[in-house]
């Protein structure tokens, strides 16, 4: 199916963002394996006319990687993008790298200046920039690209970044969206250049063992390069100085030819077929390729510079294993990936509290997925979703700004956010942040027209900031009892069997609406948070702020019940 005909289906998010910035989250969640699309452009998606030409700006800690990102949407069928929006990039990496921090426009300034703190604190290790868009892809834009990614390269002037510009146009898409199933990206024939040692066989795969030449990989590399990592959920990272283990690789290689084979642990490809060749002076050959453990060995060995450095003696300890059902590829990829923490949650499919969780769901309505990479729609919620909010509501918003794959990592984190909590109440505390994420839509949509009242751009000041949502839910926990009126602990609190089976995952959010935008306009409105980020590091800036809330909840709430008094008063 073409991408774009599932794409034009996402009617919620095109209504709501609108075709344009839709397409790029849409294309990007893909990209990052982001299950949650509007939590994606809540955080991630610029706003207002000055946006300095970035529509959207992602901080990845899980893999130190910074994600800048320009689109356009083209409503009638052209030759090529626009190259002129690939060259808008040019004119983003200047304020957003080297502009005065004073300058840049308050839409943005937050995210710039968390961006490049991480740069200074060496928590990141790759920059990436896309032109996303809907038309086939052109050597102008192509142009464009590389002058931004050289531009980048020498404003960083670090060895230690890899900096990479790339052009997501419809037939990139296309691959992206059709290699989620067979996680093959590169799909053609494929010469093998060596014989197959031994074969195993299992109920839905087979495997061939053999040794594979060192020029081979150089070889598959060079053409096809990170297309080759497709199903491999780090691919290649780089040669840099914080890469030692692949620079030790590369010097292996380079220096130790001969003892490559024994030095290091081989690599695994999968494949959807493995025949063997009509030509009878080869032995095999490959429908598709993806290697799935290895790209560090394979990237080493492809950056070699092979006019001055003869890997001719080099041999490579090879797996390849075919498949062609999908539930058996995705379990293939998943375990031959685990020592990445890529897939940490993983490790929680068969624990109790999930099991347990996902019944619950289903009794309720729902459907609750601990798949990675799960991308939900309508009343279908995912682990990786539903992480964060749950440890920021139950009181560590600081750990639930961390990377999901840091969290997942941390066995007492996830402890905190699932042993013992009913579907109702992780139901409660995901609607509520969805709610959040919704309220922060509907002020960037408002930005973008220019429409802001004053108020609406205090709220959206404190909203850019990457770590208020988190600070946020955990001030609504903080708070609750007073909100509702109702005694409660904002570790159990849930909402009822009844309400959990009779509303929808929208309804339920839509009911948090006015509690979320009463409690922001009274954060808005309290004067220590005109200085949030730098009260944030304070250990009792949480709880101070949560008693004056507090307090004022409570006052409005008297404040209705002297209503039926005052009818008895006269003012004379």
């Amino acid at each position: 199916m073409a991408y774009i005909d599932v794409f034009r289906k996402s009617t919620a998010l095109i209504d709501k963002l609108g075709e344009e910035k839709a397409h790029i989250v849409w294309v990007m969640a893909r990209y990052l394996e982001e299950a949650d699309l509007e939590a994606l452009a809540a955080v991630a998606l610029t706003d207002g006319p000055n946006d300095k030409k970035i529509d959207f700006v992602y901080l990845d800690h899980d893999a130190k990687r910074l994600v800048l990102t320009q689109g356009y949407f083209a409503t009638k069928l052209r030759d090529s993008a626009p190259d002129n929006k690939a060259a808008d990039l040019n004119t983003a990496m200047a304020w957003f790298f080297s502009g005065d921090l004073q300058l840049v426009p308050d839409t943005i300034r937050e995210i710039v200046s968390e961006c490049r703190n991480a740069l200074v604190a060496d928590e990141i290790e790759s920059i990436e920039l896309f032109y996303v868009h809907n038309l086939p892809e052109s050597v102008n834009v192509a142009r464009e690209l590389q002058t931004a990614e050289e531009h980048v390269k020498k404003v960083l002037n670090s060895a230690s970044i890899t900096v990479r510009a790339t052009e997501l146009g419809a037939a990139k898409i296309q691959h992206l969206y059709d290699s989620q199933d067979s996680h093959i990206e590169v799909k053609d024939t494929i010469e093998f250049p060596s014989d197959v040692a031994f074969e195993e066989t299992g109920p839905k795969w087979k495997a061939y063992v053999a040794s594979v030449p060192g020029s081979w990989l150089h070889t598959v590399y060079t053409k096809y390069g990170d297309g080759l990592f497709s199903a491999n959920y780090r691919g290649f990272l780089g040669g840099g100085r914080r890469r030692r283990v692949n620079a030790g690789i590369r010097e292996s290689a380079e220096n130790r030819p001969a003892d490559f084979w024994a030095f290091n642990n081989g690599i695994t490809i999968l494949t959807m077929a493995m025949n063997k060749s009509k030509d009878k002076a080869k032995t095999h050959v490959l429908s598709g390729i993806s290697i799935i453990n290895g790209a560090q060995t394979t990237g080493s060995i492809g950056s070699v510079d092979l006019t001055k450095k003869n890997i001719g003696n080099v041999r490579v300890l090879c797996r390849v294993i075919e498949s062609s059902d999908s539930e058996t590829i995705q379990e293939i990829v998943r375990f031959n990936n685990t020592q990445n923490a890529m897939t940490t949650w993983d490790q929680y499919s068969n624990d109790p509290d999930q099991k347990r969780l996902a019944q619950e769901f289903k009794d309720l309505g729902f459907t609750y997925s601990i798949k990675r990479g799960f991308v939900g729609s309508g009343d279908e919620i995912g682990i990786d979703e539903v992480m964060q909010p749950l440890l920021a509501f139950h009181g560590r918003p600081q750990d639930a700004i961390r990377g999901k794959n840091q969290i997942f990592d941390r066995k007492q984190l996830y402890q905190n956010a699932f042993d013992g909590k009913k579907a109702r109440h992780v139901l409660f505390v995901y609607s509520l942040s969805k709610a959040i994420d919704n309220h922060r839509l509907a002020l960037k949509s408002k930005s973008d027209q220019g429409a802001l009242i004053k108020i609406e751009e205090s709220q959206i000041n404190l909203m850019r900031n990457l770590r208020f949502k988190a600070f946020f839910i955990a001030m609504m926990a903080a708070t609750i009892e007073t909100a509702i009126g109702k005694k409660c602990d904002a570790q159990t609190v849930g909402f009822t069997p009844e309400s959990g089976k009779e509303y929808s995952l929208v309804e339920l959010t839509a009911r948090w609406t006015p509690v979320v935008e009463s409690l922001l306009a009274l954060l808005t409105g309290n004067e220590e948070t005109k200085n949030f980020s730098s009260y944030l590091s304070e250990d009792t800036y949480l709880s101070t702020l949560a008693n004056k809330i507090s307090a004022m909840l409570q006052a409005m709430e008297a404040a209705k019940k002297h209503a039926a008094f005052a009818e008895l008063v006269a003012g004379t």
